[in-house]
Protein backbone atom coordinates (compact mmCIF):
# COMPACT_ATOMS: atom_id res chain seq x y z
CA UNK A 1 0.00 0.00 0.00
CA UNK A 2 1.48 3.62 -0.97
CA UNK A 3 -0.03 6.75 0.44
CA UNK A 4 -0.27 9.80 -1.58
CA UNK A 5 3.23 12.02 -0.95
CA UNK A 6 2.97 15.35 0.60
CA UNK A 7 5.28 17.49 -1.37
CA UNK A 8 7.18 20.83 0.04
CA UNK A 9 9.22 23.34 -1.70
CA UNK A 10 12.77 24.39 0.52
CA UNK A 11 14.37 26.42 -1.33
CA UNK A 12 15.59 25.63 -4.75
CA UNK A 13 14.69 21.78 -3.34
CA UNK A 14 11.84 19.55 -2.92
CA UNK A 15 10.80 17.51 -0.02
CA UNK A 16 9.02 14.36 -0.79
CA UNK A 17 6.93 12.45 2.91
CA UNK A 18 5.64 9.35 2.12
CA UNK A 19 4.94 5.81 3.20
CA UNK A 20 4.68 2.86 1.78
CA UNK A 21 3.38 -0.33 3.78
CA UNK A 22 3.51 -4.22 3.14
CA UNK A 23 1.95 -6.49 5.58
CA UNK A 24 2.49 -5.48 9.67
CA UNK A 25 5.63 -3.33 7.78
CA UNK A 26 6.18 0.33 7.47
CA UNK A 27 8.64 2.62 5.98
CA UNK A 28 7.92 6.44 6.21
CA UNK A 29 9.86 8.29 3.98
CA UNK A 30 11.60 12.05 3.67
CA UNK A 31 13.34 12.66 0.56
CA UNK A 32 15.37 15.50 -0.54
CA UNK A 33 15.04 16.01 -4.54
CA UNK A 34 16.79 17.93 -6.67
CA UNK A 35 17.06 18.22 -10.87
CA UNK A 36 19.59 16.00 -10.03
CA UNK A 37 18.31 13.41 -8.85
CA UNK A 38 17.09 11.98 -4.77
CA UNK A 39 20.07 14.20 -2.37
CA UNK A 40 19.19 12.29 0.81
CA UNK A 41 16.68 10.44 2.42
CA UNK A 42 15.86 9.39 6.44
CA UNK A 43 13.77 5.97 6.87
CA UNK A 44 11.36 5.50 9.68
CA UNK A 45 10.80 1.86 9.74
CA UNK A 46 8.30 -0.52 11.85
CA UNK A 47 7.95 -4.29 11.22
CA UNK A 48 10.81 -7.18 11.61
CA UNK A 49 14.45 -5.95 11.22
CA UNK A 50 14.67 -9.26 8.55
CA UNK A 51 11.65 -7.01 6.06
CA UNK A 52 13.75 -3.98 6.46
CA UNK A 53 16.08 -3.79 3.32
CA UNK A 54 13.04 -4.86 1.22
CA UNK A 55 10.91 -2.03 2.67
CA UNK A 56 13.68 -0.22 1.63
CA UNK A 57 13.99 -1.19 -1.80
CA UNK A 58 10.34 -0.30 -2.36
CA UNK A 59 10.27 2.95 -0.91
CA UNK A 60 13.28 4.31 -2.61
CA UNK A 61 11.46 3.16 -5.65
CA UNK A 62 8.72 5.15 -4.75
CA UNK A 63 10.92 8.42 -3.85
CA UNK A 64 12.11 7.87 -7.59
CA UNK A 65 8.65 7.59 -9.17
CA UNK A 66 8.15 10.86 -6.94
CA UNK A 67 10.90 12.24 -8.34
CA UNK A 68 10.12 11.65 -12.37
CA UNK A 69 6.59 12.30 -11.62
CA UNK A 70 7.42 15.76 -9.97
CA UNK A 71 10.95 16.99 -11.20
CA UNK A 72 11.19 15.91 -14.47
CA UNK A 73 7.24 16.30 -15.47
CA UNK A 74 7.11 19.86 -14.61
CA UNK A 75 10.39 20.65 -16.60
Amino acid sequence: MRVRPSIYVLDDKTVAVFSVAEGECKVKMECLLSEQGILDYTLEFSGPIEKRDELTKIALQEAQNIYLNTIIAAK
